[in-house]
This record gives structure tokens, C-alpha cells and sequence, in this order.
């Protein structure tokens, strides 16, 4: 009785730990309306688990029945050795002494059974975990999804790349382990029971002793034979020559050898199984011979010889064949088979006539940059201590009818910037739970001070353009650490006012609703936090939010994909904010496809943006739309997943409208077109064009130039487009050779384009306009005066815009006192031709060069003429209230002498100043 208590406690205690562990996971999937997903992951783990536990413990099981049966017929106390080696007699009744005294043959029978079936059984848990670590090569194998792409060596389909050969090699790997160490297990339980000896002896051919571990072995030759077959396939994924991929010395020498070694290792196999059967030793002996011998002149000597005395003397008529295929899989890998190439003049020949035309373009050159703005926004804008901005993004919007390329950043809270005093469990999980709002600029204009002109700012949200935020609460972001219970009966900070606070309540559905104890006890023992159980707060109506990061609610979510690391905010039309993140499928399997270096280390050789995700800042709802239908890794996930992926065209349309050609995939695709689009083998060979990123100067330090967003008219069409761009240089040289663009915008998503400079021209590249600016002496004076008076000059980043059929340059400057953070744009360097002037303003600096020039359609420094407005009615009594405040703390700040704070908060004063005036002119 006691025992079977002690059996049910302890039962019941190991249900509680995986209670424990899946039952939080299983509330956290169910809350963002992904039960099936999570469902679909554990059933597979433990049917992937259980069926390989299974099959390891019933072998390793019918080994032992095998082995007493066996045994059972056979004794060795009279055993004689009659090898004709007299030393080898010696050292077998050396082992069969040792073996008779060992611990294991001395103990009881059940003693000895229980002992052994323990450990199968942890055995074969070790094998059971290992499978269940690829439980998803399982599924993705089962589901997968098929293409009409087949390599050129062995007809394969792309998918079996994909999902098949990752699979199948793991497959062969967990079946030779378990063959080999069956092997051994059996060889030990003979010596153990001191007959394995008996084969060595003169009765051995009476015994079934050496048939069981002569069969044991032929299942392992051929389950290595079948690894050798696989390996035919790993050619097409690996390097040996100049080609990736398959050369002329794997296509002649290696595959034929890997394919006879299979073979050869086949029939071993089966010879092996005659030896135990009665046939003699020596066909299995020379075969074991002619196996070594093979590998050893096929796989490391030949291909050596042929590669050095074959092919690299008349290396490019040998891997000519090679190379196409090598070009042609790395060019679909990547998508760079669909770029369109175009030539483009580079006519000088641009009039202010021109300038005019192309007004949006101009009016969208972007001249902040992200990491000064972050730092304006952050003096200017963050209000109080625990708020942040994290990053700065660049999209677009229509503002007041017209196509605007904007700068935001939401204001996320950050908790551990609270004092140290505020640092309560209250303020940190009740409280402080939300980020709120966001601020945007447009991307060139600025104030006379040389600050961004704010479309949205303030506390509560203010908006100077027809864009309004009816939500801003941000609950999920780039900030959200901790867990955070929403809706209880102390009232969450919302957002400062005076010198009191706004509060609030919250109203949605993201969250576990913690309706009963046994979650409130659940998730505090998940979270080791008893004042989850015991808080008065805490009510049935109390949400739960954790896990709130957004990187982490996606990866979570759906582990298989990779995600972009700079997720977006977006401001919906109907007053919502919805952050937006890139998420790619990425293999290295691809065939003949050369890999890149992926940023955590890994090389990949195949990518895709196949899914757009987005997520509800308020509510937590995520939803994984895919774009295309070409991806089969994509097309498989969705298979599995059924239910979890959403088409694109489902995505609302006032959200399509903003998504981006990711940087990442960007990056990728100009490094591998960078060499690859070089298509004749012959140059491509001898590396006759190699293309390079451009260096750039940034701040004071030279680097290479990174992909930028802008808006602009691309030669042949009819209007203005969102797009990314980045220029190249030939290697080792300076000047520009081409540009690479790739549409964002809905309706042309991913259509990409090259426009090739004429060779017979110098077009100058971001490198030479850099040393062209040094080496203007009025600016260089300046620049250097400037950061000799108590201020850091930063250079911004060269822009590069095409106009018409030309090319104009652009590079922002920006001032920041040594002692503070806060740079102002100060001047824009404007560049055309042979000419680079340096003005307070773009404008000026194209009206300088451009006479007629006409700046009164826009000017960049005047905000846009609509009324003003806030998102919950800010008064002028509530802006008066706020310089109150800010007045009072620049006293107690003056008080302290810290004259850099001073600085800050004077210029704080100015813009409320300036914002009250506005209001009162309204």
C-alpha cells in the first residue's frame, strides 16, 4: 500500500512539472489564436520521440532476447583457442579470464535483467531525444511541397534539397548509431557471459553466436553504404575548385567512385551475411581490402591528382560546363535571374525647368538620418525619464494629399530607467505597463533652428497632418521585457500631464485572462512571483501580458522562419498603430548555389521574404501573410501549418500600403549580384568585372555604404515610387559603374532593376565626392572651424538620387555640442557635376547651381498648412500647463549650474513657446 501511495504521489508530482511547463505555453498560444500551431509542435515531438524510442528500446530489446537464446546453447568451459597464432591464443584466454571475473557475470539473473533493461531504456530515451530534436526535418519531409526545379547532375527536385536530404542523412546517422552501438552491446553481453571467445575457437562453426554478430555487422556496412550514397547529393552544396558545386573533377572521378563504394559496401554486406551462414572468411576479407583501397585512391588521391594535373592547368575548358550551372542556380537562388538591366546615360544636361518636374523627388531626399534624429527626438521628445525611443524607421504616407517620405519612432516604455525608489513590483507589472504614442518627421524639412519639424509629437499625441492616433497605448514593442497584468484595480499610467498623470484602463483582449487560481498559481510558480497569487490588484477581469517582445512573440509563434531584426511602426488609417517585420525562409541546400555569410555565423545559399508579419501594438494579434507563391519551403511551412498563414491579399489594404523591401535580403542580393552578374563564364572566371559596395564617410570614420529608402521617378516610368537603392564601383575603384533599385510599393513589390553607367564615362562615386568636399577649401574651413569651437561636426550619409538622366549628390551636416546629445542640421551639401556648394538649406544649395531655380513651391522649412489638432483635444490651457512645469524645472536645473541640462531644457521651452503661438493663431 505504501508503495503504490508512493507510486501515485509521485505520479501526480512529475504531471504537475509538465503541467507546469506546457500548460503557461499552451495559455500563451491560445491568447494570440494559435492553439493549432502549438498543438501541431508538441504532438509532433512526441510522435516523432515516441517512434524512435520505441524502435531503439524493441531492437535493443530483441538483441538481448537474442543473446540469451544463444547463450543458453553454448558454454565455454571448454573452450580451446586454436587460432594459428600462438600470441593471439594468449590474449583470448587473457579476455575470457578477465571476462569470468567481471562484476556483471557475477551478479543474480534478475539482478542482471533488471540492470540491463534500465539501461536500454535510458539508452533509447538518448536516442528518442535526439530524434525528437529534428521532429520539424520529420514534418517538412512528410508535408513538403514540390518545384520544377531539378539540378543538372542528378535530375533531383529542388525540394528534395530542401527537406528530403536534410532528413534522410539525419535518418541514416540515428540508424548507423543505433546499428553500431547494438553491435557493441551485443559483443559486451557475449563477453560478459564469457562465449563471445567461441568464435576464435574450434567450435565455433557449431555456434549461432557468430552469425548474430556477423549479421549485426552487414547492417551496419550497409546503412554506411547508404550514407555513402547520400553524400553523391552533399557535392552539389559544397566547394572543391572554382566552381560551387559539382566540378569537372566530382562529375569525372568522384561521383563514380562514391557510386561503386556504395555498391562495393552493398555486396560486403552481403558476403558478410554468407560468412555467417558458412561460406569462408576470404571473399568478405579482399572485399574489406578493395573497399579501403578504394576509398582511399578514390576519394583522396585521384581527385587530388586529376584536380592538379588535369584540370588546373586547362582549368576554364574543364569547368566550363560547370560554371554556367554554377551561375545559373546562384542567380535563382538569390532572384537575381528576374533583375532587369538597363543602361543609363548619365546626360549632364539637367535645368531648374527639370528640378521642377521632379519636385516629389527633391522634396523626398531624406537628409536626417537615423541615429541624429534618435537623438533630437530623444532631447526634444521623450519627456520623461522611463521613455524611449529605440530606433528611428523610414516609411512613407499620403500627408495631406501629397506622397511623403516620413522618419517615426515609438515612444516605448522602458522600466528600468524608473529610480531606483519607483522600482516596486507595483509600479513595474501594474502600473508602467505601456509604451505610448510616436513621433514623426518628414524626412528634409527643418526649423530655422536647424531641428525637425514634428507631424506628430507630444503627450497626448499631437498631429499636424490629416493622420490622427486614436490608439496609442503600445503594449507590445521593442521594450516590453517584463510581464506586465493589465486591467486590475489599480489604474495604469497612461501619460503625463502638468504636473499630474493621465491614467487608464485597459480595454482589449490580448493577454491571458487570469479568471481563475489555479492560473494565478500556475503563473506565479512559472514566474517564481508569489504576489501574482496573493496581489488584491488582481481581479477575474486581469489580463496577463508576457512575452510581449516582438522578435519573441514571432519566434515563438513560428520558429522556423528568420526574422528581420528592425521591426517597423505603422500608423493605420483608422488611428491604430501595428508593428510590421520582414520574416525569410533560408536554406543552404540549394543546388550549385554559392552561399553567403549569414550575420550570426551560418552560410545560407538560398532566400526569400516570402511572409510579411504584423502585430497589433495594442491588442498583441499576429498575422503571417505570404507574398508569392513560388517558395516551396513557404508553401510547405503552410501545409503544416494549415490555418496559420494568411494570403497577402487578406492583409488590410491601408497596411499593404506600407510594406518595405527588407535591407537584409537587399544586402544579400546586391553582395551575390555584385560578382553574379557577371553571366559569361569566360568573365565571370577571371573576375573581368567584379562589382563593390561604395565606401562612404560617416561621423568621422570611413565605411561601406548601406542601402537607403527614398522616394523617386525611375527612368521609364510615369510617376514617383517608394524604393531602395544602393550604388556600386568596380573593385578597387572609386567611381560609380551602376545603381540597383527594388520597388516597395504595393502594386510593383520586388521588382528590381540595375542601370548600368556608359564605361567611357567617369561618373564620380560617393568616395570621390567625399575627397571632392575635403578638398573644397571654403568647406573644409568651415567644417574644421566648427569642430574647434566647443561643437562635433557630423557628417550624414552621402546620398546618391537620380534625376532625369542624371545624378546629383547630397550629404547633410549636422552640429552637436561636445557636452550634450542634441545635434541640429546645420547645413546640406549639395553636389552636381563638377560643382559642391554648402548651404543652410537644400534649396538654396540647388538654387545656387541651378539658376531659376524657384523654391517658393517648397521651401522644406515651413510646416505644413493644416490645422493643428492632438489625438484626445490637447487645450491651450494643457500646452501653458506644460511650459509651467518645464519653466520649473529649467529653475531648479539653473540652481544646480549644470549648464548642458540648461542648454536642453531652453530649447525645450522655445519649441512649447513656439507650439503655444501656433495654437493661438489657429
Amino acid at each position: 500500500m505504501k508503495r503504490l501511495l508512493a507510486i501515485l504521489v509521485g505520479g501526480i508530482f512529475v504531471l504537475s512539472l509538465v503541467g507546469l511547463k506546457f500548460y503557461p505555453d499552451l495559455l500563451w498560444f491560445q491568447s494570440f489564436g494559435y492553439e493549432d500551431a502549438w498543438w501541431f509542435i508538441v504532438k509532433s515531438k512526441v510522435a516523432v520521440f515516441s517512434s524512435a524510442f520505441l524502435v531503439a528500446f524493441l531492437w535493443f530489446r530483441f538483441q538481448f532476447f537474442l543473446v540469451n537464446r544463444f547463450s543458453n546453447q553454448d558454454s565455454s568451459q571448454d573452450i580451446q583457442f586454436n587460432t594459428p597464432f600462438p600470441w593471439l591464443n594468449q590474449i583470448l584466454d587473457q579476455f575470457k579470464q578477465s571476462a569470468t571475473e567481471s562484476q556483471l557475470a557475477q551478479l543474480p539473473t534478475k539482478m542482471y535483467h533488471l540492470f540491463l533493461t534500465v539501461g536500454m531504456l535510458v539508452v533509447s530515451f538518448f536516442f528518442g531525444s535526439i530524434a525528437k530534436s529534428w521532429w520539424h526535418d520529420v514534418m517538412a519531409y512528410s508535408h513538403q511541397v514540390g518545384t520544377s526545379v531539378v539540378d543538372p547532375i542528378f535530375g533531383q527536385n529542388l525540394s528534395f534539397y530542401f527537406f528530403s536530404l536534410p532528413f534522410l542523412t539525419k535518418l541514416q546517422g540515428w540508424f548507423m548509431a543505433l546499428a553500431v552501438l547494438s553491435l557493441f552491446f551485443v559483443a559486451y553481453l557475449y563477453l560478459s557471459k564469457n562465449i563471445l571467445l567461441i568464435i576464435f575457437s574450434s567450435r565455433s562453426s557449431n555456434t549461432k553466436i557468430k552469425p548474430h554478430i556477423l549479421v549485426l555487422a552487414a547492417i551496419c556496412v550497409a546503412i554506411y553504404s547508404l550514407g555513402v550514397w547520400l553524400d553523391l547529393y552533399q557535392l552539389l552544396v559544397t566547394s572543391r575548385s572554382a566552381v560551387y558545386g559539382v566540378g569537372f573533377t566530382d562529375a569525372v572521378i568522384l561521383i563514380p567512385v562514391l557510386k561503386i563504394l556504395a555498391v562495393m559496401g552493398g555486396v560486403f554486406a552481403v558476403l558478410l551475411l554468407l560468412w555467417a551462414f558458412g561460406m569462408s572468411f576470404r571473399l568478405p576479407l579482399y572485399m574489406a581490402g578493395l573497399i579501403i583501397l578504394t576509398g582511399v585512391l578514390g576519394r583522396n588521391i585521384l581527385p587530388g591528382v586529376i584536380q592538379n594535373y588535369v584540370v588546373s592547368p586547362n582549368e576554364i575548358a574543364k569547368e566550363m560546363p560547370y560554371l554556367k550551372h554554377n551561375i545559373e542556380f546562384t542567380r535563382k537562388a538569390f532572384q537575381l535571374d528576374q533583375i532587369q538591366e538597363e543602361d543609363f546615360p548619365v546626360n549632364y544636361n539637367l535645368e531648374s525647368s527639370d528640378i521642377d518636374k521632379n519636385e516629389i523627388t527633391v522634396r523626398n531626399i531624406r537628409l536626417w538620418n537615423q541615429e541624429p534624429l534618435k537623438q533630437t527626438f530623444s532631447q526634444l521628445q521623450e519627456i520623461r525619464l522611463y521613455y524611449e525611443f529605440a530606433n528611428v524607421d523610414v516609411d512613407r504616407y499620403m500627408v495631406n494629399g501629397a506622397y511623403q517620405q516620413v522618419m517615426l519612432s515609438p515612444r516605448e516604455m522602458n522600466i528600468s530607467k524608473l529610480t531606483q525608489q519607483a522600482q516596486t513590483w507595483v509600479n513595474r507589472h501594474l502600473v508602467y505597463t505601456h509604451g505610448y504614442g510616436l513621433c514623426m518627421a518628414p524626412v528634409n524639412e527643418i526649423s530655422s533652428e536647424g531641428l525637425p519639424i514634428l507631424y506628430m509629437k507630444d503627450l497626448p499625441t499631437q498631429s499636424n497632418i490629416d493622420l490622427q492616433i486614436k490608439r496609442p497605448e503600445i503594449y507590445f514593442g521593442e521594450r516590453t521585457i517584463d510581464y506586465v497584468v493589465a486591467n486590475t484595480e489599480q489604474k495604469e499610467f497612461d501619460y503625463p500631464k502638468g504636473e499630474t498623470n493621465v491614467y487608464t484602463q485597459y480595454q482589449g483582449h490580448g493577454g491571458i485572462q487570469l479568471d481563475s487560481l489555479w492560473k494565478r498559481l500556475i503563473f506565479a510558480l512559472k514566474f517564481s512571483d508569489m504576489k501574482l497569487l496573493l496581489s488584491g490588484f488582481i481581479n477575474e477581469d486581469s489580463r496577463l501580458i508576457y512575452d510581449r517582445h516582438i522578435l519573441q512573440i514571432v519566434k515563438q509563434l513560428m520558429p522556423e522562419l528568420y526574422y528581420d531584426q528592425d521591426p517597423y511602426l505603422v500608423a493605420s488609417d483608422d488611428g491604430r498603430l501595428f508593428w510590421m517585420l520582414d520574416a525569410y525562409t533560408l536554406s543552404d541546400s540549394y543546388p550549385y548555389a554559392e552561399a553567403y555569410q549569414e550575420s550570426k555565423g551560418g552560410k545560407k545559399n538560398y532566400i526569400r521574404n516570402s511572409v510579411k508579419v504584423t502585430i497589433d501594438a495594442y491588442q498583441g494579434d499576429t498575422n503571417f501573410y505570404v507574398m508569392g507563391d513560388s517558395d516551396p519551403i513557404i508553401l510547405t511551412y503552410a501545409k503544416m501549418y494549415p490555418g496559420l498563414f494568411k494570403s497577402f491579399d487578406d492583409m488590410p489594404t491601408d497596411l499593404q500600403q506600407h510594406i518595405r523591401y527588407p535591407k537584409d535580403l537587399f544586402e544579400v542580393q546586391s553582395e551575390m549580384f555584385a560578382t553574379y552578374h557577371m553571366t559569361d563564364p569566360l568573365v565571370f572566371y577571371n573576375r573581368e568585372d567584379l562589382w563593390a559596395t561604395p565606401q562612404e564617410t560617416y561621423e568621422d570614420s570611413e565605411g561601406p555604404m548601406k542601402p537607403y529608402y527614398m522616394v523617386t521617378k525611375l527612368p521609364g516610368d510615369t510617376e514617383e515610387a517608394f524604393i531602395m537603392m544602393l550604388p556600386f564601383t568596380p573593385t578597387n575603384k572609386n567611381n560609380m559603374i551602376s545603381w540597383m533599385s527594388v520597388k516597395c510599393d504595393p502594386d510593383s513589390y520586388g521588382q528590381m532593376k540595375v542601370f548600368k553607367f556608359p564605361k567611357d564615362k567617369v561618373i564620380y562615386g560617393p568616395r570621390q565626392i567625399e575627397s571632392r568636399i575635403d578638398q573644397d577649401t571654403d568647406i573644409s574651413q568651415k567644417l574644421t572651424l566648427w569642430g574647434q569651437s566647443g561643437s562635433r561636426v557630423i557628417r550624414g550619409n552621402l546620398m546618391v538620387v537620380p534625376i532625369e538622366e542624371s545624378i546629383i549628390y547630397v550629404e547633410p551636416i549636422y552640429l552637436q555640442a561636445t557636452q550634450s546629445k542634441f545635434p541640429e542640421l546645420k547645413r546640406v551639401i549639395f553636389s552636381y557635376e563638377d560643382a559642391v556648394v554648402m548651404n543652410p538649406t537644400l534649396h538654396e544649395g540647388i538654387s545656387e547651381i541651378f539658376s531659376g531655380y524657384e523654391q517658393g513651391a517648397y521651401a522644406g522649412t515651413d510646416i505644413p498648412d493644416v490645422p493643428k489638432t492632438t489625438g484626445s483635444g490637447t487645450s491651450l490651457d494643457e500646452m501653458v500647463d506644460e511650459l509651467l512645469v518645464t519653466f520649473q524645472r529649467f529653475k531648479d536645473t539653473m540652481k544646480n549650474l549644470s549648464w548642458s541640462k540648461m542648454g536642453d531644457e531652453l530649447s525645450e521651452l522655445d519649441q512649447l513657446v513656439g507650439q503655444i503661438k501656433t495654437i493661438k493663431n489657429q
